[in-house]
């Protein structure tokens, strides 16, 4: 409840809608934060029958939400409103899942996924195109500092003055950044289960698991290594 009226307080209230108050305002704010948190989460246990009705919606919201947190470093009209709307509207297509359970109506965890990404993704993008946008000043300023590679930023970076040749980075190898990206999603998943296998004595299934960190692991320590090898070789950033 604490991280959720931090959240709410300093993250979208204080940015978005109240930007002036004193801090005094701000407190009494985060404090009717927590208590309404405390009322909605404890109204939700009427809706829920299992702890994996409470697992299935924090995996659908996750769901929802992860396309966006990938693509955001990719396009530029992904901002902050984007994000709220991502995570409330995958929050309510979860409700709305587990409310059609209740009532006699059940769809499948993976078909209920299915279904979150989609409706999320629709409300989200929908946002990037009509929704408040970023400055431009803040974007360029962002642009020239992170050189976030990809066509969706091609109109920021014509705006910043910068050639599309002289802006590509010796780091941009998107095969081999998202071989990365799932060794790295491999070798976390795969070391939590073979610790939870050892725990309850399932031997077998653990060695094999630990064989899949250690051989994801190799896999992001070279191509970490190949990223950096060649980012050491490219342009220095003064010179781009």
């Amino acid at each position: 409840m604490n991280w959720g009226a931090s959240y709410l307080v300093h993250d979208f209230y204080r940015r978005f809608l109240k930007r002036d108050a004193n801090e005094k305002h701000y407190v009494m704010a985060g404090r009717l934060a927590t208590v309404g948190l405390f009322f909605v989460s404890s109204g939700m246990v009427f809706l829920l029958e299992s702890a994996k009705d409470a697992f299935d919606i924090i995996l659908q919201v996750g769901a929802g939400t992860g396309l966006l947190y990938l693509l955001r470093w990719f396009w530029w009209r992904i901002n902050a409103w984007c994000e709220v709307v991502a995570m409330v509207s995958s929050f309510v297509i979860s409700l709305l899942l587990l409310i059609l359970k209740q009532n006699g109506y059940p769809v499948s965890t993976h078909i209920g996924l299915i279904v979150t990404v989609i409706f999320t993704t629709i409300c989200w993008v929908i946002t990037a195109y009509v929704g408040p946008q970023t400055d431009r000043a803040t974007l360029i300023s962002f642009y020239r500092k992170a050189r976030p590679f990809g066509p969706g930023w091609k109109q920021v970076r014509a705006d910043a003055g910068i050639a599309e040749s002289d802006a590509r980075s010796s780091h941009e190898n998107i095969p081999l950044s998202l071989l990365g990206w799932v060794a790295g999603c491999t070798a976390i998943w795969s070391s939590l289960f073979a610790v939870g296998n050892f725990l309850y004595g399932r031997l077998p299934m653990a060695f094999v698991l630990l064989a899949v960190m250690l051989v994801s692991s190799g896999i992001l320590i070279y191509v970490v290594n190949r990223l950096w090898d060649k980012g050491e070789g490219g342009p220095e950033p003064s010179s781009v």
